[in-house]
């Protein structure tokens, strides 16, 4: 399974709530993480089955005392809980001075949510900094993506700190821009300054601002949620990036490519990866076998 880290390079522009549409949406399972060390929003506004409170103290911070003994998917669980609706979610700490006795669980937290057997996990890493205690999770992550909204301001620190992540991240890089679906031109002026940049952005999508769907994850929703412009712009977002953390990336063909040398390497009719017409796992062999 696979990490996708979400994050904000400057004021609030809704990387909660988009966590939360995305996971709700995900086409397979998947795990919130709540990374961001300013304190959990998803305790306050979200309620476990049944309109019960959430467990404010099973979260980062339980973990962090069980982790002495390991980590692994079983340990994550443990320290996890279920939303009404279905999703499970990780909460984060309760406030920022709770951060200090995370003391080294960044790094290999963030390494074991990337390697998950039984969940993708989507980790809302906040607004992020140079100094940023979360950016461990961040480094291990398939998939980083940078929300902003289609404001100057938001879009001048989003160039700034996508040409810093780029020297720090070995990962697929992609924007998420918050904004109204009438305001299509304030979007193409957010692309048009990121084809503008050495950096190359390759993934982007347009998340529709809609206070109306909005409101229901933050538990004030009203009527169909399904008929919301936010659901209908997060149901695609969500199977894109799902799509997009299963393919292998770039490095990985690299690896293949040592292990296997040219002419040596294939697949098989069902997927699986082999060798090529010398090797054992030849397509003839694989004739064979069907």
């Amino acid at each position: 399974m696979a990490l996708v880290a979400l994050a904000s390079a400057k004021g609030s522009p809704g990387v909660t709530t988009a966590s939360l549409v995305l996971g709700a949406l995900w086409p397979r399972q998947v795990l919130l993480a709540e990374c961001d060390p300013s304190g959990s929003d998803v305790a306050i506004r979200m309620t476990a089955p049944g309109g019960q409170p959430l467990n404010s103290d099973r979260g980062l911070v339980s973990l962090a005392a069980a982790s002495r003994k390991g980590l692994g998917d079983e340990v994550i669980l443990a320290h996890s809980q279920q939303l009404d609706g279905g999703l499970d979610v990780m909460l984060g700490v309760r406030a920022p001075e709770q951060v200090g006795g995370m003391g080294g669980l960044w790094s290999p937290l963030g390494l074991t949510f990337n390697q998950m057997q039984s969940a993708d996990v989507l980790a809302d890493c906040g607004r992020i900094g140079a100094s940023s205690p979360q950016l461990p999770v961040i480094q291990a992550a398939r998939l980083v993506v940078l929300v902003c909204t289609a404001t100057g301001s938001s879009v001048a620190h989003l160039r700034e700190r996508l040409s810093t992540l780029i020297h720090h991240v070995d990962a697929r890089l992609g924007v998420m821009v918050v904004a109204d679906p009438k305001r299509r031109d304030g979007v193409k002026q957010v692309w048009s300054v990121l084809d503008a940049m050495s950096v190359q952005i390759q993934h982007r999508w347009h998340l529709a601002y809609d206070p109306v769907g909005a409101a229901f994850f933050d538990g004030r929703g009203h009527g169909r949620l399904d008929r919301t412009a936010l659901i209908r712009t997060a149901g695609d977002i969500a199977g894109e990036m799902a799509a997009l953390v299963a393919s292998p990336m770039q490095h990985e063909f690299d690896m293949a490519q040592a292990a296997f040398p040219e002419g040596q390497i294939g697949y098989s009719p069902d997927g699986q990866m082999g060798y090529g017409s010398e090797g054992p796992g030849s397509p003839s062999e694989w004739e064979g076998r069907r």
